[in-house]
């Protein structure tokens, strides 16, 4: 499908109220017709409602951010992290940041629930930057594994944006 298909079926799709016994009728539908299942519907029209057309294309943007971006980012996000933990817990918990490409995952790390002695690792929460628009996206881990695009309940441009979502958690994505 290209590109321009895609985003006119999106832009249809994230109209419909999916409330509705007819909004969701209507929804699969519109799956059906396009050759897409409902669940990449979904993941399509999740990122339109969380950014429109630049939430489209963050989906598939793979180019390596900046270096200048990408230190800013940590930094940031690093020291969002650093007081995200009571001081006492520190030994205990903590994260890991990673970049890669265009993104930023942070994973939480603490002890194994069934034996403290192992350590488990938890990939929570993406950043990703596309340089077309100088433009932060937030993702959320499903249950799946798959990385989906979080819609916020404030609009998302910087990388504050994205940690101030994480934090906030208003749809229980990222801390439960």
């Amino acid at each position: 499908m290209e590109y321009s298909d895609k985003y006119l079926l999106v832009k249809k799709a994230a109209k419909i109220d999916l409330d509705t016994d007819s909004g969701y009728v209507e929804f699969l539908k519109i799956a059906k017709e396009s050759g897409l299942t409902k669940e990449r519907l979904e993941y399509y029209t999740n990122a339109y409602e969380a950014s429109g057309e630049s939430g489209l294309r963050a989906l598939s943007y793979r180019k390596r951010m900046p270096e200048d971006i990408r230190e800013v980012a940590l930094g940031i996000i690093n020291h969002y992290l650093s007081i995200r933990v009571s001081p006492h817990l520190t030994s205990k918990i903590g994260f890991l940041v990673k970049a890669q490409y265009n993104r930023i995952t942070i994973v939480e790390k603490r002890p194994f629930f069934g034996d403290p002695s192992r350590t488990s690792c938890s990939e929570f929460c993406q950043m990703r930057y596309t340089d077309f628009d100088n433009r932060w996206h937030l993702y959320w881990k499903r249950k799946t594994g798959k990385w989906w695009p979080y819609v916020p309940k404030k609009t998302v441009y910087t990388i504050d944006d994205c940690l101030r979502e994480v934090d906030e958690d208003g749809w229980g994505c990222f801390w439960g």
